[in-house]
């Protein structure tokens, strides 16, 4: 559980850091879910974008797309 936790910190804490050099935060959802809203298709600096230990996935969606729910 406290491995859980601090995932949780860790997110929240990058996330924050991304609002801070101006991505807008849509919504931050469990562990391994963040939805910024960005003008291209570059993920925040903030975040690593891979497949690798510590990285992350990046997904891209056209305006007016929809993500349902769980499926990010």
């Amino acid at each position: 559980m406290s491995m859980v936790a601090e995932a949780s910190v860790r997110h929240w804490t990058v996330a924050f850091k991304a609002v801070l050099a101006g991505y807008g935060l849509i919504a931050l959802r469990n562990v391994d879910a963040a939805v910024f809203w960005v003008p291209d298709t570059t993920a925040p600096a903030t975040y690593r974008v891979g497949a690798g230990f510590g990285e992350v996935k990046a997904k891209f969606v056209q305006a007016g797309e929809i993500i349902p729910e769980g499926d990010d």
